[in-house]
């Protein structure tokens, strides 16, 4: 007789769009063409890779950042978040996109940025923008490899004794290579709009 009670429940992993949605396969596109080169790179983690995705030829193109800003706004609605923000400088053009949609569908989003150092003058902060005391941010970011950049956001709040929970980070594109696992180890669940898988590479 099978022991059913062995059997492993499937992971269901949570998508931000559905792959049938027109603005996927648009977005899809504007990457492929823009943003996904091939060659000998080394990445910010330090590992070297034979492509790289040039996010911000897609984030600051106007109609790049129009749909990636509308998917986010839309993902955020559906789980219930209000505040998003991210490491600079990745995550700012995903976080200014994400912020203008919110305004423009009618539900504004507060939203932030976290310097990796504090500033020389000034006030000295580490984070600029809006993030009220209590509210549960979406971190964003364009890409992700290990997840070290959504951690150093997340540190960096605390550093500035902002306390607001996270339980949920985004990004553009997962390369697959250990964010999502070493995310999961700090409590942060990784959604992505699209995964390496998604790409002929």
């Amino acid at each position: 007789m099978t022991n059913l009670a062995a059997t492993p429940t499937p992971t269901r992993v949570e998508r931000v769009i559905d792959k049938t949605d027109p603005r996927w396969a648009r977005l899809h596109e504007i990457i492929e063409s823009q943003s996904l080169k091939r060659g000998d790179f080394i990445l910010s983690s330090g590992r070297s890779s034979k492509y790289l995705f040039q996010l911000r030829q897609t984030t600051m193109m106007p109609e790049g950042a129009t749909l990636i800003g509308d998917i986010i706004v839309d993902y955020m609605n559906r789980v219930g978040l209000d505040c998003v923000g991210g490491l600079e400088m990745g995550a700012v053009p995903v976080v200014c996109a994400a912020s203008v949609m919110s305004f423009v569908k009618g539900a504004p989003k507060n939203a932030f940025f976290v310097r990796k150092a504090a500033k020389e003058h000034g006030a000295r902060e580490r984070i600029d923008g809006y993030v009220p005391a209590g509210a549960e941010a979406l971190i964003v970011d364009d890409v992700a490899t290990s997840g070290g950049s959504i951690l150093k956001a997340i540190d960096g709040l605390k550093e500035e004794n902002i306390h607001c929970p996270i339980s949920k980070a985004l990004v553009i594109v997962d390369r697959q290579e250990g964010a999502s696992e070493n995310l999961a180890k700090a409590g942060i669940e990784l959604v992505s709009i699209f995964k390496k898988e998604d790409f002929d590479i």
